[in-house]
């Protein structure tokens, strides 16, 4: 399966950029049905995740994730954020109106980046290639930006 045929995944499918998680193998990945379409590096990886993989997908990103960072998972009607603080405390975010500020205020805080930078979480989001024609096609188009 090429990257390019997969950037925007079909229904019940999402994609992840993954990284900050090097406890978690490509064996564990496929083992529960999420396909690598790309490794960036030893530890960064671009990846297809089937709804039924999901649950065990954000599981494991819950649990293997490394204190100070998040992992997005983009599909075609919702943008979920796993988030593991520095004191490791995890938060699940799904990016709606009312919990945008607070994601925005957490990836700027956690990475660095200025505020006015993810203040706009989609536009933020899309300047990984993986999720630019994905966020572009349905998280853009409705009549009122997140």
């Amino acid at each position: 399966m090429r990257l390019e045929d997969t950037v925007i995944p079909g229904p019940h499918r999402y994609v992840s950029f993954l990284r900050d998680a090097p406890a978690i193998t490509d064996g564990d990945l496929t083992g529960i049905g999420v396909t690598i379409l790309r490794a960036q590096d030893s530890v960064a990886r671009d990846l297809l995740v089937p709804a039924s993989s999901l649950l065990r997908y954000s599981a494991l990103v819950r649990e293997r994730l490394r204190p100070g960072s998040w992992n997005e998972i983009v599909g075609r009607e919702v943008i979920l954020f796993i988030f593991r603080l520095s004191d490791g405390m995890v938060l699940d975010l799904v990016l709606e109106p009312d919990t945008a500020l607070k994601i925005s205020w957490l990836c700027s805080a956690l990475r660095g980046d200025p505020i006015e930078q993810t203040s706009d979480v989609p536009h933020y989001l899309a300047a990984n290639p993986l999720y630019r024609d994905l966020i572009a096609a349905f998280h853009r188009a409705g009549p009122e930006p997140l």
